[in-house]
């Protein structure tokens, strides 16, 4: 596979010291290295508060590292100035997908002008091809091209959530990292959701970066899992391999929770 993204070091540290008579808390996260493939899927699981949300808006320029370095696409940044070392827009080869899809919409614009909005601060496209540029993304999430008309309130969950990831894949990134994108849908939706996304990986070459609670979604779409702890990766490896043979504390109590609700499966 073809390396797209590496991970040296990525470090960040917070302290909070606004509370009265009590002892600052002091969160620490990383060092972290890891490395994403083309067409990869990378899973990462832990529970609340583990840092897996932290690391995918650091992943993403959201949020300033404290130390590390990036290297997109053979472009080094430092993460903790979110510059790159060379003239290059990072944010174009990698996006992402948030949770909770209708807090991140505008009620009050179209679901062409959100996606048209990306297109006009990063390329330069002209009106027409950003037109066409709409249609044929909102196609590949499964939408109609009249969905360029739609504002947020005559959207279903599901619809959305397509408009959500039309919105990532837009710029034609080469990573989206995923935070919980299925939580909030329910089951039947949840499940067309990972198919579309499994077919436009397929078709596109996409890889993801993908949080999860859900380990039976972990386990069906994951090439490699990561597992953290109070901010740190306790263990990493094949999807498999994790779920057959965890090592870390952690991770067999994340495995333990998931087969007590599918007692049917085995795990060897």
């Amino acid at each position: 596979m073809k390396e797209l993204m590496q991970v040296k070091g990525l470090l960040f540290r917070h302290s909070d010291t606004k509370r009265w008579l009590k002892k600052p808390e002091v969160f620490a996260l990383g060092p972290i290295d890891l490395t994403v493939n083309r067409g990869e899927t990378i899973a990462i699981i832990g529970e609340n508060r583990a840092g897996k949300s932290l690391l995918a808006k650091m992943l993403v320029g959201a949020v300033a590292a404290d130390e590390g370095e990036i290297y997109l696409s053979n472009v080094s940044y430092n993460a903790a100035k979110r510059k790159s070392t060379k003239s290059y827009n990072s944010s174009n080869d990698i996006r992402m997908i948030f949770q909770h899809s209708s807090e991140a919409m505008n009620p009050g614009i179209t679901v062409g002008m959100i996606l048209d909005e990306p297109l006009r601060l990063n390329t330069r496209l002209s009106e027409k091809e950003r037109r066409s540029r709409i249609e044929e993304t909102l196609r590949k999430v499964g939408l109609l091209r009249d969905h360029v008309y739609f504002y947020r309130h005559m959207l279903s969950d599901g619809q959305q959530q397509r408009v959500a990831l039309a919105r990532a894949l837009v710029l034609q990134p080469k990573i989206l990292v995923a935070d919980e994108p299925f939580a909030a849908l329910d089951p039947s939706i949840r499940s067309q959701t990972v198919n579309q996304l499994l077919t436009l990986q397929k078709e596109l070459g996409l890889s993801f970066i993908f949080i999860s609670h859900n380990l039976g979604i972990v386990r069906h779409i994951a090439d490699k899992v990561i597992v953290m702890e109070n901010g740190q990766i306790v263990e990493s490896g094949k999807t498999e391999t994790i779920f057959r043979w965890p090592q870390h504390a952690m991770t067999k109590k994340l495995i333990m929770a998931y087969q007590s609700l599918v007692p049917q499966q085995k795990l060897n």
